[in-house]
């Protein structure tokens, strides 16, 4: 009898200790019980800019009047300043290239890398000899060297470099690779991309996630050579159902994306 007593007394301690330790893993101090938590994104404001123009400067795609080679870059000027978006894979052909649409290397105020394969380094010393110190903006998980001569800046999360402009935080292809948002008045985030070797809609869906704006345009290396046609309307669908209104792929997108959005989304092309 006094076992069973025991054993019975010995079941409602374990009980009572059961029952304590689930309120306590159940209900966070400080939260009101009975209500449902809520995650919370840290969205970092930018501002904006008026407007945005858009040249490119070096692409492997033909372009007349200008010299084609493997790889990319982008000028965009804004009310922010000038930014070079990666800067192709030969120094001679972005001097060359630039002189030919006109543009002065010292309107530069600074330059964004993507990541760090030559077709988007190879131009830099030519940047290097015409805007010595000129700050460069690279991913932090890039490791390849670029040169001397430059204020290198690496950048691990979302940041805003400027009123309206902001680097979007690396991810991982590999390689680590990052891009350039420009939040346009009117219009949403216009996106400048690298290769997209993370995935261009996993890198459109951080930015505005971070951001907490709608893209509006995503411009640049979609990485999809030799894709096919299924998966490349997935990727347009992709974008689309993000809000994007106009996908611009060059570089590495491969032709067939190009088909498609020219014969079938023709107004988002």
């Amino acid at each position: 009898m006094g076992v069973r007593l025991l054993l019975a007394s010995a079941f409602i301690v374990i009980a009572l200790l059961l029952v304590i330790a689930i309120i306590l893993l159940t209900v966070r101090p400080g939260a009101p019980s009975g209500e449902a938590e809520t995650e919370t994104t840290h969205r970092l404001e930018i501002g904006s800019v008026k407007a945005c123009e858009l040249i490119v400067v070096v692409d492997n795609n033909p372009d007349e009047g200008l010299e084609t080679a493997w790889g990319v870059s982008i000028l965009a000027r804004t009310s922010s300043g000038t930014i070079l978006f990666d800067t192709g894979p030969d120094p001679g052909v972005l001097e060359r290239n630039m002189r030919r649409l006109g543009i002065d290397p010292s309107e530069i105020d600074f330059v964004v890398i993507s990541h760090g394969h030559y077709d988007h380094v190879g131009g830099l010393s030519y940047i290097a000899r015409v805007r010595p110190g000129i700050t460069v903006y690279v991913p932090a998980g890039m490791g390849s060297p670029i040169g001397s001569g430059l204020k290198i800046m690496r950048i691990e999360n979302t940041t805003k470099l400027a009123e309206g402009v902001a680097v979007i935080g690396q991810l991982r292809g590999p390689p680590a690779e990052q891009a350039l948002a420009i939040n346009v008045e009117g219009r949403g985030l216009v996106i400048l991309v690298g290769c997209s070797h993370p995935g261009v809609v996993r890198i459109v869906e951080k930015a505005a996630k971070d951001l907490g704006v709608k893209p509006y345009l995503v411009l640049g290396g979609f990485h999809m050579a030799g894709a096919s046609p299924e998966r490349c309307r997935r990727v347009v669908e992709g974008l689309l159902d993000l809000g994007i209104e106009k996908i611009s792929p060059i570089h590495c997108s491969g032709d067939t994306i190009r088909s498609i959005l020219a014969q079938e989304y023709p107004e988002n092309y």
